[in-house]
């Protein structure tokens, strides 16, 4: 972790000993010791803020209020907490002027900040602690906050393909409202059917194979819900099982028709009408579980975005 420390000189030593108690994974920003020969002061500081660091800490007291420098950076850091959306800036208060922190733009009736305002060695050990804990809570904010997101993208790509493989799914299901004896004599309707089939495949190649990874992820990002957990490999079994290797599977019995058809040249009316009942309950059964499948999926979805909620 990096933080910088935003302060004016004159306080700098007492800077110090609020800071060096902090853990050596801590790494500080501490203006003309990260400077070398060269470098131009303005410029350094700005990155710094902007893109280098974890957290601002703003050490404030008289000579910070009126300090050029303090008033720039802490802007600065305002407006990355801003972009954040999330705890960025930490004042702390070298002395008791609470009221006045609105000088450097900081909102006392918005901001939680710390006090450091007895500078004794006990005072300063004390502050030295609380800072430290508080850095780490806002550490542990920050790793939940990215275990979120991480989670957030694993649900979206589930999300993603689900709606790829209904989508494919419903199309292939729909290309075959027509009676067996159009489907198996019209090439436009028959041309329609086969585009949409291929498509389903397609689409199956790549869904399936990731069905497993996609609950190994899912379940171990929420391990600590079994209940939840339990829900998600339902639910994809279901998937798998259910419909591509059950009610959609099964449509390829109509596949098998209309080759037969197409070949023998037709059939007798009485015979087609036997082959569209059947074909028709398949449709109506690959239909009804991808309905089912859909609403299974959107309840699943819900409860897992219920859990990523602040």
């Amino acid at each position: 972790m990096k933080i910088f420390l935003s302060h004016a000189s004159e306080s700098k030593a007492l800077v110090r000993r609020l800071t060096e108690a902090l853990p050596p994974h801590v790494s500080i920003w501490l203006d003309r010791d990260m400077m070398g020969p060269g470098h131009r002061f303005g410029p350094r500081i700005e990155a710094a803020i902007r893109r280098d660091c974890d957290f601002v800490l703003v050490f404030i007291d008289e000579h910070a209020l009126v300090s050029d420098w303090v008033k720039r950076e802490t802007a600065l850091a305002l407006q990355r907490q801003l972009a954040l959306q999330r705890t960025y800036v930490l004042p702390v208060l070298l002395q008791d002027l609470g009221p006045r922190m609105t000088e450097i733009g900081i909102d006392p009736e918005e901001m939680l900040y710390l006090e450091a305002t007895d500078h004794s060695d006990e005072g300063i050990a004390a502050a030295a602690r609380t800072l430290a804990d508080e850095l780490f809570k806002h550490c542990s904010v920050l790793v939940e906050t990215l275990r979120s997101a991480d989670r957030r993208l694993m649900l979206d790509e589930l999300v993603d393909e689900l709606t790829e493989f209904k989508q494919a799914a419903f199309r292939w299901q729909a290309s075959m409202g027509n009676s067996l004896a159009v489907l198996s004599a019209n090439q436009a309707a028959f041309d329609h059917v086969r585009d949409s089939v291929a498509a389903y495949n397609a689409v199956c190649e790549r869904f399936i194979a990731r069905l497993g990874l996609h609950r190994d992820r899912i379940t171990a990002a929420w391990r600590d819900r079994r209940s939840l957990c339990e829900d998600v490999r339902d639910v994809l079994a279901s998937v798998e099982n259910d419909v591509y290797r059950g009610a959609m599977f099964r449509l390829n019995e109509v596949i098998e028709s209309i080759h037969r058809l197409d070949a023998a040249g037709g059939a007798p009316p009485e015979e087609i009408a036997r082959l569209d009942a059947e074909k028709d309950a398949l449709n109506d059964a690959a239909r009804a579980a991808l309905e089912r499948m859909s609403k299974q999926v959107a309840e699943l979805v819900g409860d897992l975005e219920r859990e990523l909620e602040p």
